[in-house]
């Protein structure tokens, strides 16, 4: 493209200093609708001269061909039309937008209105062919002698920002069409813990708890606060280490889901991820249960053949050391061979008692009985009478309720021999064991029966050991003993629905373990 007619002197009426001020002064502008630079009126001069001044994109339109001048600011409009587009007929400089900006010239000038347009949408050539610039384009009428004679306005490209703006949105489009469609619920949190934003997926996990968008999460979710809890520990990690974590918990009323968490943090607070997961944990837990109700069947078909050996075993030569203590005593006159003799008369047949509360959880009594506490408790301390007095342990007896529980005697009886027995050995030198019975209600289900405590002050358990005490086979006690009692005792007080639960401390001067067993009024055997 050429330039237009270049004159040969200048006229220091145009100010300026910059490319297009030297182009205008140069222009021959005779050979325009305008005339020479000397014939210009004092309000086009005017008008020319701002226009080269401003530091902002600007262009005047003169006369009914809206003949072009502008300034360096605005060069990259016309882009390669420069610098041909000076002096020439806007609708020559752009006709493949002239559908577009000539309406809106012809109506600014004929009307006299000042008109702006946001973002206007121009198409304009380039070097990669017509392409929309995105324009805030504006038209202000110059008046000459009371007539409007030309345009004047400021011109500022936007499309960038357009194009920005545009991307910007097409991917939060995406991202909320993913968060719509993903099976994770997902929560954003501000630094005061206010729930900015939650997607579909979470108000359907959360419905029962109401709109969660606008709430402050912890009074939202009481349930979420309490000793230990993890949605505490880990959402804080992450809104003030900057840390974040992972975890599963449960959440009750009214929600009542398992839920598996990813708190992450993020510029303006924290972000949560969360999973429903509240049948893969009922599948876990029923595939778990069959597992160990396999398992256990196995131990204890293994344990009823044992038992049956030991009966065997055991019960015949306790019958003729019976026979042979009645016979003696039925020939010695002496009164201290008496005396031994019936204090091992009473030693062996605590040895079949014990023998045959051992074999109880296999053949148990067809039916449950009613009995109170104390009546438990009794039978219990006489098997150990012996060894209380030997090992300088003090029992402390307080029954708070008389209320008879109904169960299989054979089988609770056994349970607090167990008990007891640990009690003691755990006290070689002496202690205090304390039996107690209350009134309760059991923890999870709420029912109304008996709480009955066994207590000592020995040495205690580690925290390892208390994770193992109710595996089977497993012992403290070495050679003496068979890893048998409490995982028989569990099995025992879970058929009778009742709850067996044990604290210990290895603390100097505070050791000792306490076991609490409830029992149910009425039991209800499978």
């Amino acid at each position: 493209m050429t330039s237009g007619h270049v004159a040969h002197s200048s006229s220091s009426r145009v100010i300026g200093t910059g490319e297009m001020a030297d182009l205008v002064r140069a222009y021959d502008w005779s050979s325009t609708a305008l005339g020479p630079i000397e014939s210009w009126s004092k309000e086009l001069l005017t008008i020319v001269n701002l226009t080269l001044c401003s530091p902002s994109p600007a262009r005047a339109m003169w006369g009914e061909d809206f003949i072009l001048i502008y300034n360096d600011a605005y060069r990259p409009i016309p882009g390669r039309r420069h610098p041909w587009a000076l002096g020439k007929p806007a609708k020559e400089v752009y006709g493949e937008a002239w559908h577009v900006v000539g309406p809106l010239l012809d109506s600014a000038f004929t009307t006299g209105e000042t008109c702006y347009y946001e973002k206007l949408a121009v198409p304009l050539e380039t070097d990669h062919g017509v392409q929309d610039f995105y324009l805030n384009y504006s038209f202000n009428p110059i008046y000459e002698d009371g007539k409007i004679t030309g345009l004047f306005g400021p011109v500022h490209d936007m499309t960038s920002e357009v194009l920005v703006t545009r991307e910007r949105d097409a991917i939060a489009e995406q991202l909320k069409q993913v968060m719509t469609a993903t099976t994770d619920g997902i929560l954003g949190l501000d630094r005061n813990w206010q729930i900015t934003y939650a997607n579909r997926r979470a108000k359907e996990i959360l419905e029962a708890s109401g709109e969660p968008t606008g709430k402050n999460l912890w009074e939202a979710y009481p349930g979420t606060i309490y000793e230990g809890s993890p949605y505490v520990e880990h959402y804080h990690r992450a809104m003030e280490e900057q840390i974040g974590g992972h975890f599963e918990a449960f959440y009750g009323e009214p929600i009542n889901v398992w839920l598996t968490i990813l708190a992450q943090p993020s510029e303006d607070g924290i972000i949560i991820f969360f999973r429903d997961i509240t049948h893969q944990r009922h599948e876990i837990n029923e595939l778990k249960r069959a597992q160990t109700a396999l398992l256990q069947s196995e131990k204890l078909a293994a344990v009823g053949r044992l038992a049956s050996s030991i009966a065997h075993e055991i019960n015949n030569p306790l019958e003729a050391v019976m026979n042979l203590i009645y016979l003696a005593r039925q020939h010695s006159e002496d009164s201290e061979a008496q005396a031994y003799l019936d204090t091992a008369d009473q030693e062996i047949r605590r040895v079949s008692i014990i023998a045959n509360q051992t074999l109880r959880f296999h053949k148990q009594a067809s039916r449950p009985q009613a009995i109170n506490s104390a009546s438990l408790y009794s039978t219990v301390l006489g098997i150990y009478e012996g060894k209380l007095r030997n090992s300088d342990v003090i029992v402390e007896q307080k029954f708070r309720t008389e209320e008879p529980i109904v169960c299989f005697e054979g089988d609770i009886r056994q349970v607090l021999n167990n008990l007891v027995g640990n009690a003691i050995d755990a006290m070689p030198s002496g202690g205090s064991l304390l039996i107690r019975s209350r009134k309760g209600k059991h923890w999870a289900t709420g029912r109304d029966g008996v709480v009955l405590t066994i207590a000592d002050t020995g040495y205690g358990m580690s925290p390892e050991t208390l994770r193992n005490i109710y595996e089977a086979f497993f012992t403290t006690k070495g050679l003496s003993g068979t890893g048998l009692g409490l995982w028989v005792s569990q099995e025992i007080v879970e058929r009778h629905k009742g709850s067996l639960r044990v604290r210990s401390s290895e603390r100097e001067g505070k050791s000792g373990t306490v076991f609490t067993l409830f029992l149910p009024f009425e039991t209800e055997r499978d």
